[in-house]
């Protein structure tokens, strides 16, 4: 199994946001989603989509390497990923995971994520400190996730060429 890295699969989803008319991805929102696609892998796949920590930031789960690569956005959109990624890479569950992952949390705003993952009781809030950035361990994540339902399997047999020919 090939370990990704967070940047990869933040390209994945600039690269489907920008293939949907009138949707936007900036910074914050797009490590929500890549939180979000880390813990749903965790618990469909039985194995992190990434091999980068996620850390309890103010503003929620972040990760690093995402964000520094596109802090210079701003909460502007992200008009183009830093590189393109390989699909083919992915095995047709992954591919799967992370379009359901954006049918079910892409259509919220930055703020909406960030307020979803301060819940109480939220793998984020379990760990948060103020300024310590500490890690949000996977197993929290799964744990959490496992009792949710949340994830709308929107197209559940989905097995596309290209996650952004899908969209």
């Amino acid at each position: 199994m090939r370990r990704f890295k967070a940047l990869d699969i933040a390209n994945l989803y600039i690269d489907l946001a920008n293939s949907i008319p009138g949707d936007y991805i900036d910074n914050l929102k797009l490590n929500k989603i890549c939180y979000y696609a880390q813990a749903w892998s965790c618990v469909k796949l039985g194995h992190p989509l990434f091999e980068d920590e996620i850390q309890a930031w103010d503003y929620g789960p972040l990760i690093p390497d995402v964000y520094h690569t596109y802090k210079i956005c701003g909460d502007r959109r992200i008009a183009e990923p830093s590189y393109h990624v390989d699909e083919s890479l992915l095995t047709s569950d992954e591919l799967t995971l992370i379009t359901d992952v954006y049918l079910t949390y892409g259509k919220y705003t930055s703020v909406a994520l960030m307020n979803k993952t301060h819940e109480p009781g939220s793998p984020w809030a379990a760990v948060y400190e103020n300024r310590a950035n500490n890690p949000i361990p996977l197993d929290l994540m799964k744990n959490y996730f496992e009792n949710s339902n949340e994830l709308e399997v929107m197209v559940p047999n989905l097995k596309p060429d290209k996650v952004v020919s899908y969209a």
